[in-house]
Parts: C-alpha cells; structure tokens; sequence
C-alpha cells in the first residue's frame, strides 16, 4: 500500500489550498497573540508556555475543525463527484485498501497541520510574552504536550464523523455545510444537551457521556476538565472518540466498498 499512501498524499499536498491553509497557521497565531496581549493588559498574565496552551484551546474547536471538514471533503467527497475514484478503482488495489490509504493520509496530515500550529503558537509565545518562571516550564511544558495530544485525538475522531458525512454528501458544498452544521450546533445549543446530562446526575460517568457526546463542546470544555483530574470526564472522552472512530469509519467504509455507491 505505500505507493498508493504516496500517491493520495501528494495529489492532496498537491492542492494550493491546503499550502494557503499551512501559511495561514502563523497569521492566525499572531492574531491570538495579540488577543491575549490585548487581555493580559487588562491585568490576566499569560506567559510563552501558556499562551502555546490557551491558543490551541481558543482555536481548536472552529478553527482547526474547519479546517479537519475541508481536508475530509478533498481526501473522500471531492474524488468521489470528480471520478478521480473510477480511475483509481482501476488499478490493481482492492477499495479497502484505498479507503484506509485515504484515512491513513487524512490523518497525516491533521497531525501535520496541528504540529504547524504548534510550532507557530510557540514561535508567537517566545517572541510577545514573557518566559515562564524556571521551576514551573517543564511541568507546563508536560501539561501542554498531554493537551497536544488530546487536540489530536478530538480531531481524529471528528475526521471520522466528518469522513461518513462526507461519503454520503451529493458534492462538497453539502459536505462542508452538514459538517459546519454540526460544529455550529454542538457550540451554540449546548444548554439543551447539557440539560439532559444533568439528569443523570447522580452517574458522572453517564453524565459526561451525554455532556460530552457533541467533539466541539468536548474539545471547548472537556479537555480542561480531563487536565484538571476529573475521572469521570478522562474515562468519558476516550469512550466517546473511540466510538465515533470505530461507527463511523465503519459506516463510511461500507459506503465506499459499495458496489453501485457511485451511480
């Protein structure tokens, strides 16, 4: 499968789009800097290593998912309306292997784009905020890797949400309208569903299942909540991302493997 992981990978790097969407990464976090400049004057005190930490925060979930919808859009919904898929189910791989060929390069290149960002926000945070004191930098250091990394699990596993929209969605309009829906939703009305959670109070375990079921509102609020030691919430997301992953790239295979899916 690597010539076919090569192949996927460069026609999608090959796009300028997603290049504008790398150069963009450090516009953006100049601009969270200065936002967190702007606040720190009105007396909160932000350091390097915590400003690499809170402007991940302030743009993972509409930001970074934004730009996970489009990736997934360009790796499934694009090819598919184009015929690009007619050409490739020509060749000598099975549609199995050029699923996860396609889901192997989309998340890739979500880690490539989200270690961009990293290296931006920090680049921002050494140059317009003041160091951190020396016996508190490794244990923040520690703290904002452990964040990274569960950034990039929320990520994944919306890629596999967006991946099942995306192979049902008619061309990427649709795909990127659903998948903006979706973001917009768990964001704005998350009164309704956190109603419902606290219900099942007396079951936090339960409780933060159903709190945390919509990724957006997990990755504004949740990711704290697993960093500041609540059990509950560090048993609920990996429950939570691992179902998304295993049903909907489920979902999302069987669909691509169908026979007559492109008629």
């Amino acid at each position: 499968m690597r010539p076919l992981i090569y192949s996927e990978f460069t026609r999608l790097w090959s796009q300028r789009w997603l290049w504008l969407v790398v150069l963009a990464a450090p516009f953006l976090a100049y601009l969270q800097g200065s936002y967190f400049l702007w606040i720190s004057s009105l007396g909160s005190s932000i350091s390097s290593v915590l400003f690499l930490f809170q402007g991940l925060r302030e743009m993972l979930f509409l930001p970074c998912n934004i730009a996970v919808a489009a990736l997934v859009a360009a790796v499934y919904t694009e090819p598919f309306r184009s015929g690009q898929l007619r050409l490739l189910f020509l060749r000598r791989f099975s549609r199995g292997q050029i699923f996860f060929s396609k889901l192997f390069v989309l998340q890739a290149s979500i880690l490539l784009l989200l270690l961009v960002l990293g290296i931006s926000l920090a680049a921002v945070g050494m140059l317009r905020f003041p160091q951190e004191e020396a016996g508190r930098f490794w244990p923040l250091i520690g703290n904002a890797a452990v964040y990274y990394l569960l950034a990039y699990a929320t990520l994944a596993g919306i890629s596999c949400l967006f991946s099942f929209i995306a192979m049902y969605s008619r061309n990427v309009t649709i795909a990127l309208g659903v998948c903006m829906t979706y973001i917009l939703v768990s964001l704005l009305f998350d009164g309704l569903y956190l109603k419902v959670a606290s219900l099942f109070a007396a079951w936090p375990y339960v409780r933060d299942l159903l709190a945390y079921v919509w990724i957006p509102y997990m990755q504004h609020t949740g990711l704290n909540e697993a960093l500041s030691g609540n059990a509950s919430v560090i048993w609920a997301i990996p429950t939570l991302l691992l179902l998304h992953a295993v049903i909907c790239s489920a979902i999302a295979y069987r669909r691509f493997v169908a026979e007559d899916y492109m008629y």
